[in-house]
């Protein structure tokens, strides 16, 4: 799982599934691993905050995990998020690494020489906000049930 793309997932729909909230402070990260005033159970979604280093999501005693070592005066809150929801992740990790830059793009289709270009879906003035490209809106009808109004 791309902690990234969740990170970015969890923003685009306001819901980030917060169970608690563990340290607000200092907090010091030595040989990356978080103090065991933190208990954090293996496979739990947390987010660090006020970092230099390690902001982000991160998943518990995931291989990856990477903390780099710092003192930092922050946040650290766990995250209770629904399977559903990591599995449609999983798949705009796939959807992104298929299409990459070409999905965010308003083009449908470009040629060269007349030059003539097709825009994708409703890439015109709608007055909503709704997203036209990119996997915002190739999966906004997946990810409408978690999310939340700003």
């Amino acid at each position: 799982m791309d902690a990234t793309m969740l990170e970015q997932v969890l923003g685009s729909i306001h819901n980030w599934f917060v169970r608690d909230t563990l340290s607000v402070g200092e907090c010091v990260i030595e040989d990356g691993v978080l103090p065991a005033s933190i208990p954090i159970p293996d496979g739990v979604w947390y987010r660090i905050q006020g970092s230099y280093l390690n902001d982000g999501m991160h998943l518990k005693g995931a291989e990856d995990e990477g903390l780099a070592d710092e003192t930092f005066d922050g946040t650290i809150t766990t995250h209770v998020i629904p399977k559903a929801l990591l599995a449609v992740v999983e798949e705009i990790c796939e959807y992104q690494t298929k299409y990459g830059a070409n999905a965010n793009g308003p083009y449908q289709s470009e040629s060269f020489g007349g030059y003539s270009y097709t825009l994708k879906g409703n890439s015109s003035a709608s007055g909503t906000n709704a997203p036209t490209t990119g996997w915002r809106a190739a999966f906004a009808g997946q990810l409408n049930q978690w999310r939340k109004l700003g």
